[in-house]
């Protein structure tokens, strides 16, 4: 077990470690001051009329009634206090009154410290009071740190200044303080190992819950890739079986047969397009650091428009815009070519023949901004807050049918993402789509 001494638990775990030690410490301390309100009364009303209690030297009865009234009536507002915060406010809104806590703690301290002074007037001195105040609230509740120091100083300074008004004899003082101070560290280390094993406690739930959703996550993905194996895999298998049959039961000519092979040849790459998505998919982002090379982006993008220009075969017009100075940045080139190629293969699917397709680039908030827009079909509102999703239901087919494994601008966004950038689109129906993939200056 890891112990908390002087630290405060990992910074990953810290927000919600908190919110619910303090959940705890609310429903524990109503409960524990509904406890003493009922059990200091009982001792109240024994003080008062059985015939031992007022054997009490002088002046110790009258004390010991006064203090036991004052618990009585600290507990049980702090009682309906933490009830009423539970019972009528949500749960993200009750932490803001954990004040209660740390105010009841010190109420209870300085009840059971006035119960110390009181037999102090006696010159046998006992801690027994003290010592039972610190170790209940060091074993019911958990506080943070600067919760817990803060304790301890109010409480170290208001003993240190009542001993003197109690005790003027100056070796018993030195001998009280002492004891005091002992009793003291013993409830810091005692709050801090409690405090210690809740973190522990915590970290192991939420890496064990952790491991279970990566554990679900990967079940997931399995049965959405064996999904899209048995759905989008057919097809092209189905095609090549079609026409194996053809070749086999049926004669054909020289021209048949290049056109059959064709055929085939077309639906091995659709299916190797297919794995070579759900690999990529299925590897999710990377670890490793990115091997980049510094290069002219005005340059590599006018090889993109060059190498999609042949292609395009003069169906839709690809144009490029690019600013005047010249941009060089540090990026995968194969990743961030990946990137650019599946943006311009859906904008090839979607924009009808005669219209323009550009790819551009110029400099945005520090970075650099490559944008690939289209005059295409767009994509219906309702889509676009699922379109980079993983196997996104958003997925559709080509204005000439062509198939989509509803992974590809996943994976786009989970190549963009390892650069340090993010992608954004915006379309609308009819009018085209605009895809932005936003670059950081730190790529520069």
């Amino acid at each position: 077990m890891k112990i908390y001494l002087f630290t405060a638990i990992e910074q990953v775990f810290k927000k919600d470690f908190y919110h619910q030690i303090r959940a705890q410490n609310m429903r524990v301390t109503g409960i524990t001051a509904a406890i003493i309100t009922c059990t200091t009364l009982i001792t109240h009303l024994i003080t008062l009329y059985l015939p031992v209690a007022k054997r009490l030297p002088a002046g110790q009865w009258e004390d010991l009634l006064v203090i036991q009234r004052l618990l009585v009536i600290s507990s049980a507002l702090i009682a309906v206090a933490i009830y009423l915060v539970r019972s009528t406010l949500p749960l993200t809104k009750q932490n803001r009154y954990h004040f209660l806590v740390i105010l009841y703690a010190l109420c209870f301290i300085g009840a059971c410290m006035a119960l110390t002074f009181l037999a102090q007037h006696n010159p046998k001195n006992t801690m027994t009071m003290m010592l039972i105040g610190l170790l209940v609230i060091a074993m019911v509740m958990v506080f943070s740190f600067v919760q817990l120091l803060s304790i301890c100083l109010v409480t170290g300074i208001t003993f240190s200044i009542f001993l003197h008004l109690f005790q003027v004899d100056p070796i018993q003082l030195a001998g009280n303080l002492n004891i005091f101070w002992l009793m003291l560290c013993a409830f810091f280390v005692i709050s801090r190992l409690l405090y210690s094993y809740h973190a522990n406690y915590f970290i192991k739930i939420k890496t064990i819950e952790q491991k279970n959703e990566e554990i679900a996550a990967a079940n997931k993905l399995k049965t959405e890739i064996l999904g899209i194996v048995a759905h989008d895999l057919r097809s092209p298998i189905s095609g090549i079986r079609s026409v194996l049959h053809l070749m086999q039961e049926y004669p054909f000519t020289p021209e048949q047969e290049n056109k059959y092979l064709q055929w085939i040849g077309e639906a091995c790459s659709s299916a190797d397009q297919i794995i070579e998505e759900l690999l990529t998919a299925a590897r999710q982002s990377e670890e490793d650091k990115l091997q980049t090379n510094y290069i002219s982006l005005n340059d590599w993008l006018e090889n993109v428009r060059d190498n999609w220009q042949q292609q395009v075969k003069h169906q839709q017009r690809l144009l490029l815009e690019l600013p005047k100075g010249e941009i060089k940045a540090h990026v995968h080139t194969g990743k961030l070519q990946r990137v650019v190629d599946n943006l311009l293969h859906n904008a090839l699917k979607f924009t009808p023949d005669g219209g323009d397709i550009t790819l551009g680039m110029r400099p945005h908030r520090g970075g650099v901004r490559i944008t690939v827009a289209d005059t295409g079909i767009g994509i219906p509102q309702e889509m676009l807050p699922n379109i980079f999703d993983r196997f996104t239901s958003a997925r559709r087919k080509g204005l000439h049918h062509e198939p989509s494994t509803g992974l590809g601008l996943h994976i786009c966004k989970q190549l963009v993402q390892q650069h340090g950038g993010n992608i954004y689109v915006s379309s609308q129906e009819n009018k085209g789509t605009v895809f932005n993939i936003d670059l950081p200056y730190t790529v520069l």
